[in-house]
């Protein structure tokens, strides 16, 4: 499974949202977790459709299993991974 984390480096809901996730994240081994730039790495960003940060999209096998948009809780975003951890 991975997790990708769709901020920006001018964004400050994002630069708020980065320890809770970093937090989060670190908790699990078995993910994969990729950080993209909404201004420096348009590939990703066109391919998932990304048009707001902060946005976390939690994947598995390059398939969109879940969307998270906007800043969310660490509990919230716990459960939100929990829910997926063992497809």
């Amino acid at each position: 499974m991975e997790i990708i984390k769709f901020s920006a480096e001018w964004c400050g809901p994002c630069k708020a949202y980065k320890n809770i996730f970093d937090k989060v994240v670190s908790k699990y081994s078995d993910i994969t977790v990729i950080e993209a730039d909404v201004d420096k790495d348009a590939g990703i960003t066109v391919k998932y459709g990304i048009i707001s940060v902060p946005t976390t999209i939690i994947a598995k096998n390059d398939v969109e299993l879940d969307r998270i948009t906007g800043l969310i809780l660490e509990r919230d975003l716990k459960s939100t991974i929990d829910k997926y951890i063992n497809i």
